[in-house]
């Protein structure tokens, strides 16, 4: 073959002239992606910690990056978008607690986050109710032994409880076991479950 027969496209064109994956155009349009991916992360971030943009300026000075309030809001709301440095990439990527690649990752990076921090909160919650039901079991164990070690002061024991929890009552209902020991029968060793 001559030269003359040789394929003009060079060998980092791809098939059909179309340029190849990683070309300078598909990086154009990753740092784009990157950049946008960044800017909605920011705001989703700073919404599941419940700050405002002016926190979230203090903040990123107090960590060294300093940036205003204005800034947050243009980069998460502004028209084209404010376009965010390194350095407060950084910036945002350590107050957010987050590794920088996950920061200016995909914003479903975030919404998996966000499911992972409620499921956290409800078995912590799940957890401290737990904790809270040994503690009152233990708590009316030893009430009910004081009451049989000094019976005549039953009715007096009682009664400070009521008053103690008559507070409580406003905002939760009492358990089984606090009623039942109010009410003066027997109280149970184990802790009372309803199917409620």
């Amino acid at each position: 073959m001559s030269e003359q027969d040789e394929p003009t496209s060079s060998p980092a064109a791809g098939q059909g002239g179309e340029p190849p994956s990683g070309g300078r155009e598909d990086r154009g349009a990753s740092v784009s992606l990157s950049e946008e991916n960044a800017a909605e992360r920011v705001r989703l971030e700073r919404e599941l910690l419940g700050w405002s943009t002016g926190e979230l300026a203090k903040r990123m000075t107090e960590a060294g990056y300093p940036i205003n309030q204005s800034s947050v809001w243009r980069i998460e709301s502004g028209e084209p978008r404010r376009r965010i440095n390194l350095d407060e990439a950084i910036g945002f990527a350590k107050v957010f607690n987050l590794p920088l690649e996950d920061f200016l990752g995909p914003p479903t990076a975030s919404d998996e986050k966000i499911m992972q921090d409620l499921a956290d909160h409800v078995v912590q919650g799940y957890r401290l109710a737990a904790q809270g039901a040994e503690f009152m079991t233990k708590a009316l164990n030893t009430a009910e032994k004081y009451c049989q070690d000094f019976p005549h002061n039953r009715k007096r024991l009682r009664g400070k409880i009521g008053i103690g929890l008559s507070f409580e009552y406003r905002r939760y209902a009492p358990t089984a076991l606090v009623q039942e020991f109010l009410k003066g029968g027997k109280m149970p060793t184990e802790p009372v479950h309803t199917d409620e």
